[in-house]
C-alpha cells in the first residue's frame, strides 16, 4: 500500500501530510468550478495549503536532513518536469487555434518558470495561468537551497533569517494591495508569494522539537479558514498564512482525531495525485467557464485525464529518473573510491 511506502522527498510517511496535500488540490477543484462564484478567491486557499506544505517539506529536506543540493534539485526535476512538460507541450498543441490558445511563447515561459513575472507585464498565457503558483514553489526553492548553501559554510540563525525573509515578503503584499494594485501585480508574483512557504520553513525549524498542545494545529488552520475571507490583507493574506504555517508546523502534535481525519484514504490519494490533477483541472475549468460541457463531465474529464498524467508520464518519470540519477551516482562513487 502507498501509505506504508516511506516519502520519497523525506524518507518518512505521514499520511496526514498526504491528507492536507489532497484538501488542498481538492479545494482548488470546488473552487475553480463551484466556490469562487460565490467567495473569489476560495481556489487561492488551495495553494496557500500546498504554499505552507512545501516549505515544510524543503526546510526538512534542506537543513535538517541537509541534502546535498545537486541531488535536491535533480529530484525536484524528476518530480515536477516530465508531467509539465507533457502537460504543457499537449495543451499547446490541443487548443491550438481556438480561443483558449496560448502558443509557444507562453509554453516556453512556462517550461523555463517566469510565467508569473511574464504575466505582470500583460503577456497572456491563456489556460496556463494557474502555472503561477509552480513558478512562486521553484524560485523559493532556489532561495532556500541558496540558504542552505551558505548555511553549510558559515553559522548563522537559519530559522529566523527565513522567516525573516518570509514577513518581508508578506509585508511586501500587503503595502502592495493596500496602494491598490491587483492580484495579477501582488500576489502571483514570487516576492509576495514565497511568504508562505518561507513562514512555514523558518518556523518548522523552530518547533518541530517542541511538543505543542494538541489544539494549536487545527485552532490555527480554522483561524486561517476564517480569516482568508476578511476584507483587510494583514488579516486576509497575514494572518491566514501564518496561522497555516503554525498549522502545518505543529500538526504532528495535534489531536490523534485531527490527523485521522486527514489520513483518510480519498484525502491522501488526491495528494498522492495532486501535481497532475493541479495541472490538469485547468484546461477543463477554463472549458467549464467557456460553457463547453456540462460540469459533471468536464470534472470525470480532468480527473481521468489527471489520472493517466500520474500513472503514464509522472510516476514512471520519475522512477526512471531517480534510477537513472542513483546508477551514476553510484558509478562516480565507485570511481573515486578505485581513484
Amino acid at each position: 500500500m502507498m501509505q506504508t511506502q516511506p516519502h520519497e522527498e523525506t524518507g518518512r510517511h505521514l499520511d496526514y501530510l498526504d491528507g492536507w496535500r489532497g484538501i488542498a488540490v481538492i479545494v482548488v477543484i470546488l473552487g475553480h468550478f463551484w466556490l469562487d462564484d460565490f467567495k473569489p478567491g476560495v481556489s487561492t486557499f488551495g495553494v496557500d495549503l500546498f504554499f505552507v506544505l512545501s516549505g515544510r517539506l524543503m526546510a526538512e529536506i534542506l537543513f535538517v536532513r541537509r541534502a546535498e543540493l545537486p541531488t535536491f534539485f535533480f529530484r525536484r526535476f524528476s518530480r515536477i518536469y516530465p508531467a509539465l512538460f507533457a502537460f504543457v507541450v499537449i495543451t499547446t498543441l490541443a487548443f491550438q487555434g481556438t480561443e483558449i490558445s496560448h502558443g509557444p511563447t507562453a509554453a516556453l515561459l512556462a517550461l523555463t518558470f517566469t510565467l508569473n513575472y511574464a504575466m505582470v507585464y500583460a503577456h497572456p498565457v491563456a489556460l496556463l495561468d494557474h502555472l503561477w503558483s509552480l513558478c512562486v514553489e521553484e524560485h523559493a526553492y532556489i532561495l532556500l537551497a541558496g540558504v542552505a548553501f551558505l548555511s553549510r559554510r558559515r553559522l548563522f540563525p537559519v530559522g529566523a533569517l527565513i522567516v525573516a525573509l518570509g514577513a518581508a515578503a508578506m509585508l511586501n503584499g500587503i503595502i502592495r494591495t493596500e496602494l491598490g494594485a491587483s492580484v495579477l501585480y501582488t500576489h502571483w508574483r514570487s516576492d509576495v508569494s514565497v511568504a508562505g512557504i518561507f513562514l512555514a520553513g523558518g518556523l518548522w525549524l523552530f518547533l518541530r522539537k517542541r511538543q505543542a498542545p494538541w489544539w494549536v494545529s487545527p485552532l490555527a488552520l480554522l483561524i486561517a479558514v476564517v480569516a482568508k475571507g476578511m476584507p483587510f490583507q494583514v488579516i486576509s493574506f497575514g494572518l491566514s498564512t501564518a496561522m497555516l504555517a503554525l498549522s502545518i508546523t505543529t500538526i504532528d502534535s495535534a489531536a490523534p482525531v485531527f490527523r485521522k481525519v486527514l489520513s483518510a484514504k480519498v484525502l491522501t490519494y488526491a495528494g498522492l495525485w495532486s501535481f497532475s490533477l493541479y495541472l490538469w483541472q485547468q484546461p477543463f475549468y477554463k472549458l467549464y467557464r467557456e460553457g463547453a460541457a456540462p460540469t459533471p463531465l468536464l470534472l470525470l474529464a480532468a480527473l481521468a485525464t489527471a489520472l493517466a498524467s500520474f500513472y503514464l508520464v509522472e510516476k514512471p518519470a520519475r522512477r526512471a529518473l531517480n534510477r537513472l540519477f542513483q546508477n551514476r551516482a553510484g558509478k562516480v562513487a565507485t570511481a573515486g573510491r578505485i581513484a
